[in-house]
C-alpha cells in the first residue's frame, strides 16, 4: 500500500462482519469505504460471482473489478 493510502482512513477501515455479511447475501449496500468495497468484491470473487454483479453490488463500474481482480487485490492486503 502506497504512503498515500495509509494516511486515507477510507482505507485504513474496514468492519469485518459487515463484509462477510454483505459477500454472504451478495446485495448492495451503500456507505462502504474503498477497503471494505475490495474486500467484498475479494470474497465474492473467491465465490466466483460475476465481475458485473459484483460491480453493481459494490457500487463500482466493473472495469474497477477487472483492474482489482488483475492487480491481485493488492490494496486490502
Amino acid at each position: 500500500m502506497s504512503a498515500w493510502h495509509k494516511i486515507r482512513p477510507t482505507w485504513q477501515t474496514a468492519d469485518e462482519y459487515d463484509v462477510e455479511l454483505i459477500v454472504r447475501e451478495a446485495r448492495p449496500v451503500e456507505g462502504l469505504t474503498r477497503l471494505e468495497r475490495v474486500l467484498v468484491a475479494r470474497g465474492l470473487t473467491e465465490r466466483a460471482v460475476p465481475g458485473e454483479e459484483i460491480a453493481r453490488i459494490v457500487g463500482v463500474t466493473p472495469r474497477t473489478v477487472w483492474r482489482w481482480r488483475s492487480e491481485g487485490f493488492r490494496q486490502a492486503a
